[in-house]
């Protein structure tokens, strides 16, 4: 039966359409707002949201939190129409089977013994029960313990991320007091690069799936520094850690050792979204740095972000920032500024990919990572975003690593160029030498420091051209 029907009472549904109403332009406002755009760019890409400088995991808590809201809106809405409630109480085998794999999971870590895996859950499911013995003991209600099974397995979840942020504070101490005294020893030796100097890698290494049969050495003792104003080209084979290393320095997994510092700032153990208000990058596929179900407005809003701090979370886009956008577009020389209401997902790659860079280079970031930003793009597409990407760098004197498989434009583009290979720099040349040098001739440093040929089939087919 409709709640409106003429067993209604008039006022109960004039109450109701009301309200309903009344929540509908709320969430409609709401989801305008900068927090808003936010909640609905994590669904769309967590990448951007990211780069951005915001928590994705925050806004992925808070957008359930406002769903799990409504929902229970909705629920009292129709108890109090019914006059009544069914809430089924009771932990379930579900939640305890689940609480036990998680818990387990705790225990048996990267195991790869089935055998210790079995074992884990079996001590999962009695810590389980054990904790909610004791809540019974301790006479605990009913209602409540869908909310102690929730927080045993919180803290399963959270067991581990604890268990190594206080390794790192702990174990690293030493390391970081050592490193400390080495450079202001090296700092009194010359005391003018630290002024200079805008990226420092030292010895950083990473293992992935460590201890068991996919274990992978990503990364292997890499050192590498980057003068202000620095534009560093990198090839390499297959597998040699480019990727990798872009990823250490943007945040998205923590080294095992070594540390990573940008404009004298130590930023090996910062999170992701936090380095991204000083890190601007720019992927393979154009589909990553943007929210293709977002209007181009609604991305530059959010890329805008890194630089308006402090703007209200419910604050929304400003006719100024409307107009700042418009003349930002229109440096593209695409037209994008006569579509700012148009959806992202519109657009050709080279358009989302010129797109992207202007949001990551819209706030000057201290250091740009490209990886491959044009290798996705037709010939025609990929020569032009790589003059806007010259235009850009050059113009803001923005310090910038670009990953390319194009042998020659690894030579041709910035003022330096590196060649990895096992998680490692194998060559750097820069300056005469490097201006001296032709495809075949980096190909040859190539092979004498690794003492093998490049497996890259996409710099391979390059080569002709460069030659």
């Amino acid at each position: 039966m409709s709640p409106c029907s003429e067993r209604t009472p008039f006022s109960r549904c004039s109450a109701l359409i009301i309200l309903v109403t009344a929540a509908t332009l709320i969430l409609h406002w709401f989801l305008g707002t900068r927090v808003g755009l936010s909640i609905r760019a994590t669904g769309d890409s967590p990448a951007m949201v990211r780069a951005s400088s915001i928590s994705p995991g925050f806004m992925i808590v808070l957008g359930l939190c406002i769903s799990n809201a409504f929902t229970g809106l909705a629920g009292s809405l129709i108890g109090q129409y019914n006059k009544m409630s069914d809430i089924n109480l009771g932990t379930g085998m579900v939640t305890i089977a689940l609480a036990s794999l998680i818990i387990g999971t705790t225990f048996s870590g990267h195991s790869i013994h089935m055998l210790w895996k079995i074992i884990s859950v079996v001590i999962g499911s009695i810590l389980y029960r054990f904790i909610i013995s004791i809540a019974l003991r301790l006479n605990v209600p009913t209602e409540a313990f869908k909310l102690v099974s929730a927080v045993i397995v919180a803290v399963a979840i959270m067991a581990p991320q604890i268990k190594s942020m206080v390794a790192v504070r702990s174990g690293r101490r030493a390391e970081i007091r050592q490193r400390q005294s080495n450079e202001e020893r090296e700092q009194g030796k010359h005391p003018e690069r630290r002024e200079e100097l805008m990226l420092n890698i030292v010895s950083i290494s990473k293992v992935f799936n460590k201890g068991t049969v996919n274990e992978k050495k990503a990364l292997s003792g890499l050192s590498l520094r980057l003068d202000d104003g620095d534009f560093a080209t990198i090839v390499g084979s297959n597998g040699a850690g480019k990727s990798t290393l872009f990823n250490a320095i943007a945040g998205s997994f923590y080294v095992d050792s070594g540390y990573i510092e940008l404009d004298g700032n130590d930023i090996t153990y910062e999170k992701e979204h936090r380095r991204s208000r000083y890190i601007g990058r720019l992927f393979q596929d154009p589909l990553q740095g943007s929210a293709p179900h977002m209007t181009i407005e609604e991305n530059l809003a959010i890329a805008y972000l890194r630089a308006s701090r402090d703007k209200k979370p419910l604050s929304r886009i400003t006719a100024a920032e409307r107009e700042k956008f418009r003349e930002q577009l229109s440096l593209l020389g695409m037209g994008l500024e006569d579509r700012m209401k148009n959806p992202v997902g519109l657009l050709s790659g080279g358009q989302r990919q010129a797109l992207t860079l202007l949001m990551a280079t819209m706030v000057t970031p201290r250091i740009l990572l490209l990886d491959e930003h044009t290798a996705a793009l037709d010939p025609a597409t990929a020569a032009k975003v790589l003059d806007l990407t010259k235009a850009i760098v050059a113009e803001r004197h923005i310090t910038c690593l670009m990953v390319t498989h194009n042998m020659s434009q690894a030579l041709e583009m910035g003022n330096r160029t590196l060649m990895m290979d096992g998680g490692r720099i194998v060559f750097d040349v820069k300056g005469e030498e490097r201006s001296k040098m032709s495809v075949n001739d980096l190909l040859k440093k190539f092979e004498q420091n690794t003492g093998g040929a490049l497996d890259n089939d996409r710099i391979l087919l390059s080569t002709e051209e460069g030659v």
